[in-house]
């Protein structure tokens, strides 16, 4: 047989270690502009959840990392493998960070990660995570994987430019002069079934009633690094010791303190 000669497995080899072309190129750099319009509209607009998003980005990654994995260890592109690996428990631990709200995730999963994996405390480590993950599937060089990478790319920087915006406000709140037994009333008063803890929208309706406005994406920030136990419930002791743990001397050292 020839060397000019072609198989199916050399067809598959050429195709799957292909470069980008130019054509290619072009498309991925129109896909990913038409992405960023659409993604900065929904980030003027502040009512799109930031953890709905970064849940998209790791089911994206984990369904093209299983299309592409099988295909590069065919080829033996083992380092092309292993990374596609990589992505693909990267976008499973992003899924079970994210996805309890709309997923049958156990509600203890979240802190069980957080407590192995400590820059997860901080809104800031999130994003500088996802934005790594979103970095590992760029190298892979693929319009699929450029597009999916780019956009995890954009959650992580998100989180981290809202968890800081978010930490501005919150101070204000940090310096007010309100006693125990204020925090407390104020607390009961949105704690509708009285059971000792609020959810999500009652957190929100507590930050009004400080006078402090959160937008959707800034309370997600605020109630993820206040939810230790990560079940999707603030106990009243867990929003005190928030309260009590962070008066420092410095902004910056306010907004580490606050996790951002």
């Amino acid at each position: 047989m020839s060397t000019s000669e072609s198989t199916p497995l050399s067809a598959v080899a050429a195709q799957a270690t292909g470069l980008l072309t130019k054509e290619n190129a072009g498309k991925a750099a129109e896909y990913l502009k038409g992405r960023a319009e659409t993604m900065s509209k929904a980030v003027r607009s502040g009512d799109t959840s930031i953890r709905a998003l970064a849940l998209v980005g790791g089911i994206a990654m984990v369904v093209t990392g299983v299309l592409n994995v099988l295909g590069r260890i065919i080829v033996i592109h083992l380092v092309s493998a292993l990374l596609t690996i990589y992505t693909i428990i990267f976008g499973l631990l992003v899924i079970l960070l994210e996805g309890k709200q709309w997923l049958p995730i156990p509600k203890n999963i979240d802190a069980n990660i957080r407590k192995y994996a400590l820059f997860l405390e901080f809104v800031w480590g999130r994003g500088c995570l996802y934005f790594f993950i979103g970095s590992l599937q760029v190298s892979m060089m693929n319009i699929v994987d450029l597009a999916v990478g780019g956009y995890m790319c954009f959650v992580g920087v998100l989180y981290i430019i809202i968890g800081r915006v978010t930490a501005k406000k919150l101070v204000a709140l940090r310096k007010s002069m309100f006693t125990e037994e204020d925090l407390r009333q104020k607390f009961n008063a949105v704690d509708i079934g009285q059971t000792g803890s609020i959810n999500f929208v009652e957190f929100k309706e507590l930050m009004e009633g400080f006078g402090i406005t959160l937008d959707k994406r800034e309370s997600e920030t605020a109630f993820i690094q206040l939810d230790k136990s990560g079940e999707g419930e603030i106990t009243f002791e867990e929003f005190l010791l928030w309260w009590n743990t962070a008066h420092f001397d410095s902004d910056q050292n306010t907004q580490f303190a606050l996790s951002v």
